[in-house]
Order: structure tokens, then C-alpha cells, then sequence
């Protein structure tokens, strides 16, 4: 099991371990922000909660390619490669891609 400190440390891409402040990186944005037909890949998550351990349960977890198939109102339907989930729109908003 992943403990949440593991969760919310991300290497950057020197090698050097960040922490996760809730802002987001310069140049990142959210899976929200992703129109439908876009692909990005996951590099971490703005917020600590329980939300994202369900979400990285789901299999969305950083370094996950994935790809906006839909957007359904509040929520967003994204293809993993595997799979397709739908997640919130405020659940997404707290999800960092490029």
C-alpha cells in the first residue's frame, strides 16, 4: 500500500523529489481544462484528500496517459488504456496534466 506521503511527492524532472503545495506547476494544467479529443499525461494531483486515493484506485495515477472522450454535464469521461471512467468535473480540477 502507498502512503499518502508517497502519493503527494512527485519527482520533477531534474531527478529531485517536490512536494505537492496545491498550486499548480508552471506550465501544467488541469484535466478539467483538456478539451474532448485531447491527450495528456498525469503528472499529480493539486489537493490531499481522500478523492485522490479513489481516484488513483480508479488507475489514474501519474505518468497515466490518458485521453478526454466526453464531457457529460459535470462530469468528464476519460480513456485510460485500458479502460474509460467517468469522474467529476471537480474531481478533475485537481487533477495536473501535459
Amino acid at each position: 500500500m502507498v502512503s499518502l506521503k508517497e502519493i503527494f511527492s512527485k519527482t520533477d524532472d531534474k531527478g529531485s523529489v517536490t512536494k505537492e503545495t496545491g498550486r499548480l506547476s508552471e506550465g501544467k494544467k488541469t484535466l478539467k481544462e483538456l478539451k474532448v479529443g485531447e491527450t495528456a499525461q498525469i503528472v499529480g494531483f493539486t489537493k490531499q484528500s481522500e478523492t485522490v486515493q479513489k481516484v488513483e484506485a480508479m488507475g489514474l495515477r501519474p505518468g497515466k496517459k490518458i485521453r478526454i472522450m466526453q464531457k457529460l454535464g459535470r462530469g468528464i469521461l476519460v480513456k485510460t488504456s485500458n479502460s474509460r471512467i467517468v469522474i467529476t468535473s471537480d474531481v478533475a480540477k485537481n487533477i495536473e496534466v501535459k
